[in-house]
This record gives C-alpha cells, structure tokens and sequence, in this order.
C-alpha cells in the first residue's frame, strides 16, 4: 500500500511550539518520522522557514531525508492559488 502524501504547510511547522497547536503537529510530524505518512514540504515553506528560530527549523531537520517530499512552485500552483484567494475574497 502507498503511503498517503500529506503538504504540511509553514502552520504545522510552527505549530510544533505553541500550546493549542503542538499535540496535532507534533503528531504529524512523528507519523512522518515513523514511516507512516510522507511530508510534502514546499520551496515556500523553506523560504518561510530561513528567517525562523532555529527551534522551529529543527523539528524539520530532525526528520530523516525518507519522510518527506520537496514540492516546487509552478505557474499552475500560484495560479490556483490567485483563483483562491479571488473566490474567497468575493463571497
């Protein structure tokens, strides 16, 4: 069985350290780090991540390099992301 790929986006990561947020994120990140799930982890995300504390840096570096996925923006990716956000913000 394939195991499910889950994008885990610049929330989870920082979740990891703030009390309503870690037991889920931390969660996360150990199915990971147990071979259960694979991470996708964005180009945006590392960007994201340059200017954080190194303790929020860790909790990615602390995976090991088979539980997870880089993912690279494309021009389909940021154009559904503009489509998105226009939908959301004309309700």
């Amino acid at each position: 069985m394939k195991k499910p790929r889950v994008y885990a986006d610049t929330s989870v990561i920082g979740g990891c350290l703030d009390d309503e947020f870690a037991e889920e994120s931390l969660a996360l990140l150990g199915m990971a780090r147990e071979g259960k799930i694979i991470l996708l982890l964005s180009d945006i995300l590392a960007d994201e991540l340059d200017p954080a504390p190194t303790e929020v840096q860790q909790f990615l570096g602390d995976l090991p390099r088979a539980s997870f996925e880089r993912v690279m923006s494309s021009q389909e990716s940021e154009q559904l992301r503009d489509a998105y956000l226009r939908r959301r913000w004309s309700e």
